[in-house]
């Protein structure tokens, strides 16, 4: 089987963050001054209003700029060239905050959907079957990396191949992404 697309998702999967994320929801709604806390912080804060937006961004940004590049990313973006396989991110993340975490990496990806793209956001799978036709690609020749539940199951909806990072929900599961190579090898000498 060839795979011809790798989709990632961008925080704690091809990007370590040195500021978690409930630690940058806390201080939202701290300066928020809400206790409870929402399940789904993006679609809350949507609901308030576009300033609240604004904060979710800002917070994104800095997190961002202290976040750095995985250091397996570079290898196995190579690896993934020499190939021809497209690579892609999809992230609930700003476009802004995106840009600035992947850095130089940016332009090494064929597409890069964040929120601002209008999609329904992750667990569903609208944008990765956009993708899959993007790239005329079909299912299960698309692998769907990350590191959480909704990137597993947005990729599983969607019929493609999964991974989880240092998380067992996927078909298969990684510690590091530079285990890709070895997978994707397994998986294009059809070897399980």
């Amino acid at each position: 089987m060839a795979i011809k697309l790798v989709i990632f998702d961008l925080d704690d999967t091809i990007v370590e963050n040195t500021i978690p994320f409930s630690e940058m929801r806390e201080r939202i709604l701290n300066e928020m001054g809400i206790e409870d806390a929402p399940k789904h912080l993006y679609e809350f804060l949507k609901a308030r209003g576009e300033e609240y937006l604004k904060l979710l961004e800002r917070e994104e940004i800095k997190r961002a700029k202290k976040a750095r590049i995985a250091s397996s990313l570079p290898s196995v973006l190579e690896f993934l060239k020499e190939r021809g396989i497209k690579k892609a991110v999809l992230t609930r993340n700003s476009k802004k905050a995106t840009i600035i975490a992947l850095g130089d990496y940016v332009k090494e990806f064929d597409a890069i959907i964040t929120r601002e793209d209008e999609f329904e956001p992750k667990p569903s799978d609208e944008a990765v079957n956009y993708l899959l036709k993007k790239f005329n690609v079909s299912k299960d020749e698309c692998i769907v990396v990350g590191d959480y539940d909704y990137d597993i199951i947005a990729g599983k909806r969607a019929g493609c191949i999964t991974v989880g990072v240092r998380m067992g929900k996927g078909d298969y599961r990684i510690e590091d992404i530079r285990e890709l190579v070895e997978l994707i090898s397994m998986l294009e000498n059809d070897i399980r």
